[in-house]
């Protein structure tokens, strides 16, 4: 019974330390990229596969906090976090929504992403699945918070160390799939970028950043 029991423990130790590796691996590459610009494309699939919408834009993220996620079709929206508060700013609706960002992207692969939280393995399991390209290689990332409004998420990098794919799978699996084409790795971005200027006569809802003198 001893033995049995220490082979357990030996297994489990194993385990874990397998899991820390690869949470390692994640968290180099993205300590990696301390800068990020591509053009995008996200849809949306139900269950059944069927694509019930699709958007593009641009984005570009300077870690950590901040991020500028531009949709042009079929609607323009401008998401955009800098550093410590996120906008949201729909032109038809001549609306702007502000959050505190840490508050708005918590338990979100954007929270790590974004460099907001630096660790992962605290707040997702993770584990390596295998790669769509050679050399490329592919994270699958669960929420340890049972509360969490999605069920995993995987990124997929490619063999140069660039950020090509995130894959969103919520409870009810409808999967928010965005795949990054002409990515670049660490170019250099104006930090106006990630300025937010209220437009004139625009309705903001949420709490103003309390401003320092």
């Amino acid at each position: 019974m001893r033995i049995k029991t220490l082979l357990i423990g030996a297994a489990l130790l194993a385990a874990s330390a397998s899991r820390a590796d690869e949470s390692g691996q994640l968290e180099a590459l993205l300590a990696g990229m301390t800068s990020f610009q591509a053009q995008f494309e996200q849809t949306v699939l139900n269950r059944f596969g069927e694509a019930l919408q699709t958007t593009t834009g641009s984005m570009r993220l300077q870690r950590p906090g901040r991020l500028r996620w531009e949709v042009d079709d079929p609607y323009a929206q401008l998401l955009l976090a800098d550093g410590q508060s996120l906008w949201i700013y729909d032109p038809d609706l001549d609306q702007v929504t502000v959050q505190p960002l840490a508050e708005a992207i918590a338990g979100s692969p954007a929270a790590f992403l974004t460099g907001v939280t630096s660790d992962v393995a605290p707040h997702f399991a993770v584990s390596v699945a295998q790669p769509s390209t050679p050399g490329g290689k592919r994270f699958v990332l669960a929420p340890r918070d049972e509360t969490s409004v999605f069920r995993d998420a995987t990124l997929t990098f490619s063999s140069d160390g660039v950020l090509a794919a995130l894959d969103i799978v919520d409870h009810l699996d409808q999967i928010t799939r965005i795949s990054f084409a002409q990515a670049k790795l660490n170019p250099a971005l104006e930090p106006r970028v990630f300025e937010f200027e209220i437009p004139a006569g625009v309705e903001v809802v949420g709490d103003m950043p309390t401003v320092s003198d």
